[in-house]
């Protein structure tokens, strides 16, 4: 299992790519191949200090990466 921190997470047809900000440009936290992906956890702080947890779904492009 990895915890990371990271500002942005998305996903490309094989790879989940999480990233921080830094300077004004998005930099490579971590990137892991879907299939050794088994859940995304977002923490949220509450307005009295509280974390709350969110499990949620990997957002994957529909249809093929084109080649050509």
């Amino acid at each position: 299992m990895h915890t990371v921190q990271a500002l942005r997470a998305r996903a490309d047809t094989q790879t989940l790519y999480l990233e921080s900000r830094s300077a004004g440009l998005w930099k490579s936290e971590l990137d892991l191949p879907l299939d050794q992906v088994q859940r995304v956890q977002r923490r949220f702080t509450e307005n009295d200090g509280r974390w709350t947890w969110l499990t949620e779904q990997i957002s994957v492009p529909s249809g093929g990466v084109s080649t050509g």
